[in-house]
């Protein structure tokens, strides 16, 4: 329980300190993954809808690296990669299986959003290529200007 709750202060700090140094806030995405496990997902990619056109902009990369499992269940290590390439991580998140999806998973990512607040779309990635942008959409946080 100690080593738990160690990592997640370290996680904690990593995410605030690289939102400080970036000046950017931070975003959070809760989302399930129905088909984690049988298409071997390998991360997320995200995109804000444009307030004026309504299309898609590039908001970065989510790169799962790796699911531990641990005593008191599952962490899913991953690293966000903005628009310009920088990587922060690696970060921590608790991973919970979906119990009427057993080849899913339900996780909660932050990120440092250098982009606008606003509506933000997430499609799934593995080696065939990318998901079709998700149906649903989540407000995020973002940088003021």
């Amino acid at each position: 329980m100690r080593k738990r709750a160690f990592r997640s202060a370290v996680t904690a700090a990593v995410i605030c300190v690289s939102a400080f140094l970036l000046a950017c806030p931070v975003g959070q995405l809760r989302m399930q993954i129905p088909d984690f496990f049988t298409s071997e997902v390998k991360g997320v990619r995200l995109y804000r809808i444009d307030d004026a056109s309504g299309q898609l902009v590039d908001a970065g990369t989510i790169e799962f690296l790796k699911l531990e499992k641990r005593k008191d269940g599952e962490l899913l290590k991953y690293e966000h990669v903005s628009t310009t390439g920088e990587v922060t991580g690696p970060l921590y998140t608790q991973a919970a299986r979906i119990p009427t999806l057993p080849d899913g998973l339900e996780i909660n990512l932050s990120f440092s959003n250098e982009l606008p607040a606003g509506w933000f779309k997430v499609a799934s990635y593995n080696l065939i290529g990318t998901s079709r942008p998700s149906t649903n959409q989540t407000f995020v946080v973002g940088a003021e200007g």
